[in-house]
């Protein structure tokens, strides 16, 4: 479980960022950063900075800006336009507005499992035929044989049941 710095300005939205991490995550929820920005980050394995919605509301701060910069915690940065200016380091994803889902999440998770190693691929032996995966082709789905199964009743069965007679 992660700890998680959350500075977004409207409640709303800090309800369902949080309500989107909380099981496996805990969070922490800030409307803005002050004086003691860099004191909020201690102890923090991720930070999520709503940067969009802050210099909305004009509590974007050079001050922000500079102890997330400094700062070594990964951070995850949400801004609308890609015209904008974020701080420039490493362990920083930049996810646009509107946000989705998917994009987020990857870039949790990104930031979250630190370096992946790099995994090597396994190369094909020469004997080996390749795959058409393997080529870069889409493989074409097999066929699904669908068999209906019928269970016809026993002959004892069908005698022993008795006859409508009109």
């Amino acid at each position: 479980m992660g700890k998680i710095l959350l500075i977004e300005p409207h409640r709303v939205l800090q309800q369902a960022i949080a309500l989107a991490l909380f099981p496996g995550h805990d969070v922490r929820v800030e409307d803005g950063a002050g004086a003691s920005t860099a004191a909020v980050f201690d102890g923090m394995d991720l930070v999520i900075v709503d940067a969009a919605a802050l210099r909305e509301s004009s509590r974007l701060s050079l001050e922000l800006t500079r102890a997330i910069q400094s700062s070594p915690i990964p951070t995850l940065w949400i801004d609308e336009n890609e015209s904008a200016d974020p701080p420039k380091r490493d362990k920083l994803v930049v996810v646009m507005t509107p946000i989705e889902n998917v994009a987020f999440q990857s870039a949790l998770a990104d930031l979250l499992s630190g370096p992946s190693p790099r995994q090597e691929r396994k190369k094909a032996a020469p004997g080996e035929p390749k795959t058409q995966a393997a080529k870069g082709e889409k493989a074409e789905p097999e066929p699904i044989e669908l068999v209906e199964i019928v269970e016809e009743e026993s002959s004892a069965e069908k005698s022993e049941t008795p006859k409508k007679s009109k």
